[in-house]
């Protein structure tokens, strides 16, 4: 699947819905749970869109789909509040199912179908028609809870439980001039290069207290153990609390490198930054940004990682963690979380440069490369 990426989202794709089918520009995200849709439904009536949406907002029309099915007599209507999607407004949904395609793969999957409050967002354009969930799947989930990936793959329309990510933010050659390729039912071991190191997935239910706010909580996360963060050769504490952890998240919260506030502080000291206000923060972390000297940026240290205990150390680059925001201003795109030694952050566009991620719906693991060009 061919993504572009959004400035405020993340990375958009094409897909499509229903019969005849409709193009939908989903937003892809790790970190949800299911196919959701806006749909024509508006506090309940599906014939009132103009009270919730824009009537120029791009939406999925499940009343013109001859193969849609209401499925709420399997999957009661939820709701979720607060959640990351709209804030403390309801993140509402119904259950439903139709036919799913992407590229040459086609199925009948559960999706969530939005259902808005009225008078909320009748001002806002929301770049996606869709979200195409890639979170993993834990052993009690039912279909209502399970990535539109994971539900073909047991379908048995995808030969693999595999699904790759490659993010092009320079040479977009490896993407056929897109910005980035999310690959569904494989992987290419050819840009893997010397081969993935695989990582189990841990339940880190803090997640929805300390990064993610959703009510009811949601703990499908392709979360890894932190167990070794350092600045150059120099090892960095980490919180004992709950222990340290990384969650692979290509949304928002995946901008900058995530690194402990004290971590943070470490790297502005050794390169003399300073303070410095954008007009457009490069990530959406509650920490002051600094900049340095762009002829710096190459003296600064690469940010390592280890996970799961295994000895292999994973680098961000300094050229990867700092940003020319314009000529001969570079500033720190660092993201914390918390206080002191708190170690807990969202790997995502700064760590996956010049890298290959790949998850293992089977398994419920996570690999790793070095992209080999």
């Amino acid at each position: 699947m061919p993504l572009n990426r959004d400035p405020l989202y993340g990375f958009l794709g094409n897909i499509s819905l229903g019969t005849p089918a409709q193009q939908v520009t989903a937003f892809v995200d790790w970190t949800w749970i299911s196919m959701y849709v806006l749909s024509t439904v508006c506090d309940g009536d599906a014939d009132d869109t103009a009270s919730c949406l824009s009537p120029d907002q791009p939406i999925f029309n499940q009343t013109l789909s001859s193969s849609y099915q209401n499925e709420s007599s399997l999957y009661p209507s939820r709701a979720w509040n607060p959640n990351e999607f709209f804030g403390t407004f309801d993140f509402r949904v119904d259950y439903a199912s139709d036919i799913e395609t992407v590229g040459p793969s086609s199925s009948r999957i559960i999706i969530q179908a939005s259902d808005f409050q009225p008078d909320i967002f009748t001002t806002t354009m929301f770049p996606f028609t869709g979200i195409y969930g890639l979170a993993p799947v834990l052993p009690s989930d039912n279909a209502s809870t399970q990535s539109p990936f994971y539900q073909m793959w047991k379908n048995g329309v995808y030969p693999a439980p595999f699904a790759g990510f490659i993010y092009c933010y320079k040479d977009k050659t490896l993407c056929d001039g897109y910005d980035a390729v999310q690959t569904l039912g494989g992987y290419d071991e050819d840009i893997a290069g010397d081969g993935l190191t695989w990582y189990p997935v841990v339940e880190v239910p803090e997640v929805n207290v300390v990064d993610f706010h959703f009510s009811p909580g949601i703990f499908n996360y392709w979360a890894l153990r932190v167990t070794q963060l350092s600045l150059g050769n120099e090892v960095q504490a980490l919180n004992k609390s709950i222990g340290a952890a990384a969650i692979f998240d290509n949304a928002s919260k995946g901008r900058g490198a995530p690194l402990s506030a004290n971590a943070y502080q470490e790297v502005v000291a050794m390169s003399n930054a300073t303070a410095v206000t954008l007009p457009f923060p490069l990530n959406n972390g509650a920490q002051a940004f600094y900049q340095i000297e762009c002829s710096k940026i190459n003296t600064l240290p690469p940010i390592k990682y280890q996970f799961g205990g295994d000895r292999k150390i994973w680098e961000i680059i300094p050229a990867n963690y700092v940003d020319e925001v314009s000529p001969n201003v570079c500033v720190l795109n660092i993201r914390t979380i918390g206080e002191g030694d708190f170690s807990f952050g969202n790997l995502g566009e700064t760590f996956m440069k010049d890298k290959y991620i790949v998850f293992d719906f089977k398994k419920n693991r996570v690999g790793i490369a070095d992209v080999c060009n």
